[in-house]
Order: structure tokens, then sequence, then C-alpha cells
């Protein structure tokens, strides 16, 4: 499966050394030999839920024919393309992602035979209540500056050429982030931006703070 986003073709020597370990204690066990303990088996990507399948339940996986991930994603799962915001902030850009189950109730009857299930309202864990507030504040021309700079870097990425190890998207978004923040997380020498994201947090806090001085004093 290729030029989807969030999908690796490369492998990692720590995955392939684990499953290979999975396969042996299953081979001395007859498969009863392995048992994770995660509340997260899936945290980031759908195909998490594949690699799962793949330490623990090998064996299924070749009775039913799904042994490579092309086989179970065709099966479980399909691709989606949407329309997201750049990494670089500069734009939208078609993005094709593994992101949609499908055969949901046979997936997880298998799945369940390895895994205990438990939803948020078989817990009961205590959930502490939130207030959001969105604050919206301008760029500076300097931040203006550098995320058009973002982009150059963002092109010459996906042109391929630049060696990954100079400059890649994981550090561009990186930079973007920091950016965004406070300009001096880039340079240290550029001015402080009074409106900057980390100012409009010091001057929340500090107004938040004075507002709780009757209660405190109370």
């Amino acid at each position: 499966m290729r030029n989807v986003a969030g999908l690796s073709t490369s492998e990692a020597q720590k995955s392939s050394d684990m499953f290979m370990k999975c396969q042996y204690m299953d081979e001395l066990t007859g498969g009863k030999g392995t048992v994770f303990a995660t509340g997260t088996p899936v945290s980031n990507s759908m195909t998490e839920l594949y690699t799962m399948m793949r330490y623990l339940q090998h064996g299924t996986l070749r009775q039913k024919g799904l042994t490579h991930f092309d086989q179970w994603a065709s099966t479980f799962g399909e691709t989606t393309t949407a329309i997201e915001l750049a990494p670089e902030g500069t734009g939208y850009r078609a993005r094709t992602r593994f992101a949609k189950f499908f055969n949901l109730p046979e997936l997880m009857s298998m799945f369940k035979e390895v895994a205990d299930i438990k939803t948020a309202d078989q817990l009961h864990l205590p959930v502490p209540e939130a207030k959001f507030e969105t604050v919206v504040v301008q760029p500076s021309e300097i931040q203006k500056e550098m995320v058009a700079d973002l982009s150059e870097r963002a092109a010459a990425v996906h042109s391929g050429n630049i060696d990954p190890s100079v400059d890649n998207m994981l550090k561009i978004t990186s930079d973007g982030r920091k950016i965004g923040l406070d300009q001096r997380l880039m340079n240290p020498l550029l001015p402080d931006d009074p409106n900057s994201k980390l100012n409009a947090c010091v001057q929340n806090v500090l107004r938040i703070w004075e507002e709780g001085q009757a209660d405190k004093d109370l």
C-alpha cells in the first residue's frame, strides 16, 4: 500500500526482533506465551491494530489468509482522501490516509480472542471537567516571513533535493510550532512580540490569578 500518509513501508529492527520473539514463545507454548499489558493498543494509527494482531495472533491471520498488511487492509479498512492543512501552514493539499474501518464486528470478534476490551462507560474512571477557551492572536511580520521560509523548505523536501539528515518534514513542523509559540524560540536575538501566544498565555494566567486573590484571602 503505497503513497498513503501514516503508512511506513520500511521495517524497524526492534519491531522485527519483537515479532521473532513472539513467534518463538508461541512455538514453545502453543500460542499462549505472550501477554501484552497496555491500555492503548491503538494510539496513533489504525495500522497499529494489525501490528498487535500480527504479534499476538499470527496463527489466526495465517489461517484466514491475512498475513500481509494489504490483505488485512482490504478486508477491514479503506483509504480516504481529504483536504488537509499543509504541515508548513501555507495552504491545503489532498492527502490519502488509511482512516476508516469496515467489517468492524468481524474484526473485533477476531481481536477479542486475545484482548480484554473495556470502554469508558464500563470503567467509570473519574474525568475532570475542563473549560476550553480559544484565544486568537495575530502573527508578527517576522513570523510571516519565517512561515514563508518553511514553505520553501517543505517544497525542497518534497522534491527530494534535500538529504533527510539535513532537513525533513518532522523538523519543519517542529520549527512551525516554535514559530507559532514565540519567534524567539527560533532566534533568541529577535524582539519580544507583545502579542505572541506566549505573552497571551502569560496575560491570561496573570488575570486568572488576580481574579482568584479574593477567594484566596477567604
